[in-house]
């Protein structure tokens, strides 16, 4: 697949080509993770059990919040 974006000559000199590269190329970057991030969200909610995750969030919360509680009275 290719992308083609025409970019006015005005904005080129305007703002540089070197500059609207690098603009590109990061929001590329950030469109890449972003994906990647999406299928691992999918995998993971695939494999677990939304019960079951629900009630280890719980018990991690309340164990940090213990851990929290302890770490006042010193």
């Amino acid at each position: 697949m290719q992308l083609t974006i025409d970019i006015s000559e005005k904005d080129l000199v305007e703002f540089g080509m070197e500059s609207i590269q690098r603009e590109i190329d990061n929001t590329m970057k950030w469109m890449r993770i972003r994906q990647k991030f999406g299928k691992i969200s999918e995998e993971l909610r695939s494999s677990f059990d939304e019960e079951d995750y629900y009630r280890k969030v719980k018990e991690v919360r309340e164990s940090a919040w213990d851990d929290y509680k302890k770490s006042l009275s010193l």
